[in-house]
């Protein structure tokens, strides 16, 4: 968009309605109606101009200053009939021909306005205008031709550096709008339009923090832009900064945005940030304001189908074929349904016909993988994880690392837990009456999700679901250097920055077994092991070949450690860094672990219930065996496993790394030692 014109100087001043013998009365009439004009009484104005059209009813110039008056009080229909039969009079009147192209163009006549102004196009104000128009007909070459040649007469006209910008910044050359913008903002450092579409430019090459910058600027400058705080917080949320991004949408939403997008943007904020009762309201919000909005079934239908919610998702599926085209947003949402009622082929016939800006193509990529491993088409479904991977890593989050940090780290925490480090712990008993908790945990995809979704079904276990307790006991240790000279009020004061933590989600309930899982807890055996020497560790195990493969297949939030899983190679480092880190906890501390391998579940799931129930001190409960009601009663399953648990127990996934023996070879080294030492065959 150009620079913000308001309505009183969109249209040039009205042509001289005075000349040598024009009478004397129109003179002090026409006086009167420029004076009232010039003060904004435009009533005033019209009615004394209406007065001279009545006299002098062939006089262009009055004509024209009617045109221009009912334009200015928002009866722009009118003035274009007035400025037409102006036209009629004097047909080669620059001014009357751009009012009258200005008045078409903000009636939405785009193609009128262009035959209005084309003869005067190669004028300075008649090329801006027809720059204009060009942007309005989505012809963004035209305009770009247009403010191309007027930037070559006026390289320091900063209205027009902001249209050229604009116009470059439409015809697929950011990179270049962004250089006339910095140069628009040189002159002009606080116009808030320049920095608005300076911030729009930024984002169109990829920068999203100068793109932040940039909207933080316009922001500051005109705070109660609803459209600068909704392009902030686009940019905030194609940056990952899902808080601040929230907090800008829904000042953009209050400030009177009504974009149907701004509450779909909404909730997907609340869908990042865990809560979901308000994503689901902000996605039913923006179809509320647009029934037929896709994104809006699109993403409601995504949050459907991960809360298992199928009933609701065939429901949607129904509306949102009454409401939406037919097309690559509708073929998702019903792929989605597909898929969850295992109609695997005709799914993956739907995504890959389709191409929709609506859905993130990580997503997308993923569902043909994922399509496809079900088929069997394994080279297919490699493919597709191998996009969704490579489209991760070009993610901002993602940026910041090379992948191998994270082994780094864990590899400089295994050398410090020595024998003698362990040696050196003074003694820090503590009297508290709460018990300590149980800890399950193993590499990721090793079976975690299904085990907590069985325990939560015992009315003696109280499960928590990767929450931050074990997190918030570490910060309050500090490093594992000051682990050995604690003190019993240091290490009561871990325990109580764990059950704060704890509480701060929800109550404890005395009489349960808390067992808190957490897929990599094994990392921070060390600290646990501090503050509750006597907790229990449930250790998930499963074929280290399976594990790195699954992870690899999984769109996981990227962090420093699940930047590690963006290619095979590093997530094969990863399992290894995990386990020797996990084995070198066992040999110097005296764990108490109870280890539950994955393929014993499948092929006998109460053989290894029972002995588990028994580590844990918690009585037998045949309901436990139905682990699907509890995962439908559940309700929302934060991890990759959300589908697989409200299944029956598989064996599909037992083995399945050696149908991709071939893609995974390159591997098979780092994570041979491993498969020999955990039992395991290749």
């Amino acid at each position: 968009m150009g620079l913000d014109r308001t309505r009183g100087d969109a249209y040039g001043s009205p042509s001289r309605p005075i000349n040598g013998d024009t009478m004397l009365n129109l003179s002090d009439i026409m006086g009167q109606a420029t004076q009232a004009f010039q003060r904004g009484d435009m009533a005033k104005a019209l009615q004394l101009v209406t007065q001279a059209q009545r006299a002098h009813p062939g006089n262009a110039a009055v004509i024209e200053f009617a045109g221009v008056v009912l334009c200015q009080m928002g009866r722009v229909s009118e003035g274009l009939a007035q400025f037409r039969q102006a036209l009629t009079i004097r047909p080669d009147n620059p001014n009357l021909r751009f009012n009258a192209a200005r008045a078409a163009l903000d009636l939405g006549d785009a193609g009128v306005a262009r035959d209005l102004c084309a003869p005067i196009a190669d004028t300075p104000d008649g090329g801006r205008l027809m720059g204009e128009i060009a942007r309005a007909l989505n012809d963004p070459a035209e305009a770009l031709r247009q403010y191309d040649r007027l930037i070559r007469q006026s390289p320091r006209d900063v209205e027009l550096l902001n249209n050229y910008a604009n116009a470059l910044n439409a015809c697929g050359r950011a990179a270049d709008a962004v250089i006339v913008l910095e140069r628009a903002r040189a002159m002009k450092p606080r116009s808030a339009q320049i920095l608005l579409n300076l911030g729009r430019a930024y984002a169109a090459v990829g920068n999203h923090e100068a793109a932040v910058g940039a909207f933080d600027a316009a922001a500051a400058e005109e705070g109660d832009n609803a459209t600068i705080r909704f392009e902030l917080g686009k940019s905030l949320l194609r940056y990952n900064q899902h808080d601040r991004a929230l907090q800008q949408l829904a000042e953009a939403a209050r400030l009177g945005e009504r974009d149907p997008q701004v509450f779909v943007m909404i909730g997907v904020c609340f869908s990042a940030l865990e809560q979901r009762a308000q994503a689901e309201q902000a996605f039913r919000m923006a179809l509320r304001f647009d029934p037929a909005s896709a994104r809006a079934f699109l993403n409601l239908a995504i949050l459907l189908e991960q809360e298992n919610r199928l009933d609701e998702l065939r429901a949607l599926v129904a509306e949102a074929r009454a409401k939406i085209a037919a097309g690559p947003d509708l073929d998702y949402i019903e792929a989605l349904l597909l898929r969850r009622e295992g109609h695997f082929a005709e799914a993956l016939e739907r995504i890959e016909g389709s191409v929709t800006d609506s859905l993130d193509p990580v997503l997308r990529a993923q569902f043909i993988g994922q399509a496809a491993d079900r088929l069997g088409q394994w080279d297919k479904a490699f493919a597709g994880f191998a996009e969704m991977n490579a489209l991760m890593a070009q993610n901002p989050d993602a940026a910041q690392f090379d992948g191998t940090e994270h082994c780094r780290y864990i590899e400089e925490r295994t050398a410090a837990i020595t024998p003698a480090w362990f040696a050196s712990w003074t003694d820090a008993p503590v009297s508290d009456a709460r018990r300590s908790p149980a800890f399950l945990g193993g590499f990721l995809r090793s079976g975690t999700t299904l085990l907590d979704t069985i325990l939560m079904g015992h009315a003696g276990a109280h499960v928590r679901e990767e929450e931050p307790m074990v997190a918030r006991l570490e910060d309050a240790a500090g490093d594992l250097q000051r682990i050995p000279g604690m003190t019993s009020a240091d290490v009561q004061r871990l325990r109580d920055a764990y059950f704060g933590a704890a509480e701060e989600s929800a109550p404890l309930p005395a009489d349960k077994l808390l067992i808190d899982k957490y897929p990599l807890v094994g990392l921070r055996a060390g600290f646990i092991h501090r503050a509750f020497p006597d907790a229990r560790f449930i250790f998930a195990l499963r074929h280290p070949c399976d594990v790195v493969l699954s992870c690899w297949m999984q769109n996981f939030r990227i962090t420093q450690a699940m930047a590690s899983f963006l290619t095979l190679e590093n997530a094969a480092r990863m399992y290894a860094a995990t386990m020797e880190h996990w084995f070198r906890c066992r040999e110097v501390l005296p764990l108490n672990v109870h280890t539950v391998r994955y393929e014993d579940m499948v092929d006998d799931l109460e053989g290894q219930l029972r002995p588990l129930l028994a580590f844990l001190g918690l009585e037998w409960d045949d309901r436990l065996l139905d682990h699907q009601k509890t995962a439908r009663e559940r309700g929302y399953i934060r991890t990759p496993s959300y589908a697989q648990v409200t299944e029956g127990i598989y064996s599909r996934s037992r083995e399945r790394w050696r149908s991709y023996r071939a893609h995974l070879e390159p591997v098979l080294p780092v994570l041979a030692p491993w498969v020999e030492r955990l039992g395991y065959a290749l």
